[in-house]
């Protein structure tokens, strides 16, 4: 009898538990290993590491981090699965899924991303003394600098936001709205890379290693047209916010938005933020607040749908989020060089949406790997509820498609319950 085994290895302590209690619902059918057992295990001897057994047809899930997945076994064999793409930067990148984007709508003017994600420019420099060549392609972003001059009240200011296209969790996020200010911010971060560089000297010296002498490095950014009309709700204090939505990608291709969202909340309410160096009124990672001694968990996450608005508006920002998703799957997975789809693999995101004063939501970002921990202790059975239903999704897809129960099938559509299908690759049906 063929064994089903999943290795799981996260780093977070908060997302390992969730997992191994979600697949221990499956067991004894599926067996649990933790990854670094398995791994100090195979050290010793080799065969202690669950392998994709020909003759056997053994069925092996890794749900680990992405740099520690076996993707030689993942890519070569039928019976092993991975919790990632291995190919999915079109997505995940923001200056590449910018790119991606800028072509689909290219080919579908009438698309609802047209629309529904701020206007955003890559951005590249090496240095800043070539910042004019740099905003040559972007030149929409100088006249929207040059005509703010003149121009007091911030609402009809043209603004912009700065973000590096491959960090996440807000690390080198600024607002800008002046030439002055952007050769500000951009002077700091290649003073910050300067240092760097010297510690990296400072090891070669030593005897560490350097990947590169001499070479120029070239920055990559995206640069959005900022919202500065964003939906303000005074039940909380006119704090900004953005929702977070959980994804599951699944096989070669089914997309599945989890209902029970999340609104994140700036520290600060937005009312007050006139100045632009004020990033606790500006930005909303929750991220960026845990270290403060005023952190507020209770207030800075709370429930899309226990905000206060309207059903009718809550319904109508839900259905905006899953066709803007519907679109952006559609667009990316048709760019088969920089996002690619394996039928035995699986992937968990996060994205993040706006939501301006009229009600309409803009995308943002989407992360690969989310940080599940900033949902909080509170909203754990939010995290939680996914997990149980990405794992649900394996376990009947994957690992136990051959050998379903009736028991079984009904615990794991009862998992699956709030995962909403948005979009197939097979009929790409939207929405």
């Amino acid at each position: 009898m063929r064994s089903r085994t999943v290795i799981i290895g996260m780093d977070e302590p908060y997302v390992q538990g969730i997992l191994q209690r979600a697949f221990a619902k499956y067991s004894p059918l599926i067996q649990v290993q933790v990854a670094d057992n398995v791994d100090n295990a195979s050290d010793d001897n080799a065969d202690n590491t669950p392998t994709d057994n020909g003759s056997q047809s053994d069925l092996l899930m890794h749900w680990r981090e992405y740099e520690t997945i076996d993707w030689n076994s993942v890519h070569r064999s039928r019976t092993v699965f991975s919790n990632a793409y291995c190919f999915r930067k079109g997505l995940i990148r923001k200056a590449q899924m910018a790119f991606n984007i800028k072509m689909y709508t290219a080919k579908h003017p009438t698309s609802i991303l047209c629309t529904h994600v701020p206007e955003t420019w890559i951005f590249e420099l090496d240095d800043v003394d070539y910042l004019d060549e740099a905003l040559m392609e972007c030149f929409e972003v100088e006249q929207g600098m040059q005509a703010n001059s003149g121009v007091t009240d911030p609402r009809l200011r043209q603004q912009f936001i700065l973000k590096p296209s491959l960090t996440a969790r807000g690390a080198g996020i600024y607002v800008f709205d002046t030439r002055e200010r952007l050769e500000q911010l951009l002077e700091e971060e290649f003073a910050s890379d300067d240092e760097d560089e010297e510690d990296d000297e400072n090891d070669e010296e030593n005897g560490g290693l350097v990947q590169g002498q001499a070479v120029s490095q070239i920055r990559e950014w995206v640069i959005q047209r900022y919202i500065n009309r964003p939906l303000l709700l005074p039940a909380h204090q006119n704090r900004k916010f953005h929702i977070r939505v959980y994804v599951l990608a699944f096989g070669d291709l089914s997309v599945h938005v989890y209902r029970h969202m999340l609104a994140l909340f700036a520290p600060r309410p937005y009312t007050e933020a006139r100045n632009l160096d004020d990033q606790s009124a500006h930005l909303t990672n929750t991220c960026l607040q845990t270290n403060s001694a005023s952190f507020d968990e209770s207030t800075a996450v709370s429930l899309f749908w226990s905000l206060d608005l309207p059903k009718a508006k809550l319904d109508y920002i839900f259905d905006q989020i899953c066709n803007i998703l519907a679109e952006t799957f559609a667009a990316v997975s048709s760019e088969s060089t920089s996002f690619q789809t394996w039928s035995n693999c699986m992937e968990q995101f996060g994205f993040d949406f706006l939501v301006d004063e009229e009600c309409n939501a803009l995308m943002l970002e989407a992360n690969a790997y989310p940080d599940f921990k900033q949902t909080g202790e509170e909203l754990k059975f939010v995290v939680e509820g996914f997990m149980e239903a990405s794992v649900a999704m394996a376990a009947k897809e994957f690992l136990l498609e051959d050998c379903m129960t009736e028991e079984v099938e009904k615990k794991a559509e009862g998992a699956c319950r709030d995962l909403v299908e948005v979009f197939t690759h097979k009929n790409k049906r939207q929405w």
